[in-house]
């Protein structure tokens, strides 16, 4: 009977940190505007803290690829968190399905805390769940077998 109090006490005595925690609002809102068929909302969000010269580049391309996205992959409907890993308190990446009517989109969204506020400092998306999915991201899908 010792062993099972022992436990509880430790559980509450070092809480284990959670898996998973609240995503930051900023990239859901971004997804938002873009089920919204928002990209120009969209990209104002998400590259609000893309200050350099070749910021404006990128900001522009990311842009012109949402404008096609719905030719591409037809009307988005919605979307769904895949999977958050948590590198350290201060950031995040995001790894979401955006759901559409003729294929799906992959996105990773890394996410970018300084002080008070999560900023985007990556965004990549793709048709292709090879190109945005880490191949590691679920463990093995086919096990050696013996």
């Amino acid at each position: 009977m010792r062993i099972p109090i022992v436990l509880i006490c430790l559980l509450v005595a070092c809480p284990v940190p959670l898996a998973s925690q609240e995503l930051p609002h900023v990239a859901t809102q971004g997804l938002d505007f873009l089920v919204r068929d928002q990209p120009d909302s969209a990209v104002a969000l998400w590259a609000s803290s893309w200050i350099s010269a070749s910021d404006a580049g990128k900001r522009e391309q990311l842009l012109d690829s949402f404008r096609q996205l719905s030719q591409a992959a037809g009307q988005a409907l919605g979307y769904d968190l895949i999977r958050t890993i948590e590198i350290t308190p201060h950031l995040q990446r995001a790894y979401f399905l955006l759901r559409c009517q003729k294929q799906p989109v992959y996105f990773l969204l890394v996410l970018y805390r300084a002080r008070d506020r999560w900023t985007v400092s990556t965004v990549n998306w793709h048709t292709d769940a090879d190109h945005v999915l880490p191949p590691t991201l679920f463990g093995a899908e086919h096990p050696a077998r013996p």
